[in-house]
C-alpha cells in the first residue's frame, strides 16, 4: 500500500470546512491516536529482556552486545543507544547483526520508538515490523505503534489494518483489559476519518460493553452519541 504524504497542517481536516460535532471531536482528540503506549512498552521490554532463560551461543552473544545500548536508551542517551559508544554495539547494529534473537527483537522495538519520536515514521514502521515475539503484550504494542505511524503519514487505510490486527491480538492477551480498548478507540477514530461511521460506532459500543472499566469508556460513550446525533 502506498503511503500518503503527511499534510503540512496539523489538523486532520481542512480548517476551512464546517465541522460537525464528530469532526470537531476527532480533531481535538487527535493525540489519542498517537504515542499512547511508548513508555509502557519500554518498561515491559526491560522486564522481558532480563528474565532468566537458557540461551544458545548466538543469543548469549547478542545479549552481551545489547545490554549497554539498552541502558543508554533508558537514560535517554539516544545517540549512544542507537549508534553505540565506540566500544559496544548500538541498537541498530544489534538489530541487523543478531536478527531472530530476543536481543534483536528488543532492539527493533526501541529503534521503532527512536524513529517515531524523531518523526521518521516510515523508518519507525520498518523497525516495528521487525518485532516478531511470542508475547501477548510487546507484539501488540509494536503493531499498535505501526498504526500510530500510519496516522502520522495520513495513511488511514494502513492505520486501519494495523489497529484491527492490534485489537485482534490484544483480545487474547494477558493485558487485554488495557490494550484492547485502547486500540479499539484508535480504530474507531480512524474509521471516522475513512467515513465508516457504522464501524466506528461498533468499535465504541464494544468498548462500552466489554471494557466498562477502561480509560476509554467515557470518551467512547460521548463519541458514539455524537455519531448518532451527527
Amino acid at each position: 500500500m502506498a503511503k500518503k504524504t503527511k499534510p503540512e497542517d496539523d489538523t486532520l481536516l481542512d480548517v476551512g470546512e464546517v465541522y460537525t460535532k464528530t469532526e470537531r471531536f476527532v480533531d481535538e482528540n487527535r493525540k489519542s491516536l498517537t504515542y499512547g503506549v511508548g513508555g509502557l512498552a519500554v518498561l515491559i521490554m526491560a522486564v522481558i529482556g532480563y528474565q532468566s532463560f537458557i540461551v544458545g551461543p548466538k543469543e548469549a552473544s547478542a545479549e552481551t552486545e545489547v545490554w549497554r545500548s539498552e541502558n543508554y536508551f533508558e537514560l535517554d542517551s539516544l545517540n549512544l543507544a542507537v549508534f553505540g559508544d565506540g566500544y559496544s554495539a548500538g541498537l541498530e547494529e544489534v538489530m541487523m547483526d543478531h536478527a531472530g534473537t530476543p536481543a534483536a527483537q528488543r532492539a527493533a522495538y526501541r529503534m521503532g520508538v527512536y524513529h517515531r519520536d524523531a518523526g521518521d515514521f516510515e523508518s519507525a514502521i520498518a523497525a516495528f515490523e521487525e518485532v516478531n515475539v511470542n508475547d501477548g503484550v510487546v507484539q501488540v504494542l509494536a503493531t499498535g505503534n505501526i498504526g500510530d505511524c500510519y496516522v502520522e503519514l495520513a495513511d488511514y487505510e494502513g492505520a486501519q489494518a494495523a489497529f484491527k490486527t492490534a485489537v485482534s491480538s490484544a483480545s487474547s492477551s494477558l493485558a487485554e483489559a488495557v490494550l484492547a480498548p485502547m486500540f479499539l478507540y484508535k480504530a474507531a477514530l480512524v474509521e471516522i476519518e475513512l467515513g465508516d461511521l457504522a464501524q466506528a460506532k461498533s468499535y465504541l459500543d464494544r468498548i462500552v460493553e466489554d471494557y466498562p472499566k477502561s480509560q476509554q469508556k467515557n470518551a467512547s460513550v460521548s463519541l458514539a452519541a455524537s455519531l448518532i446525533e451527527g
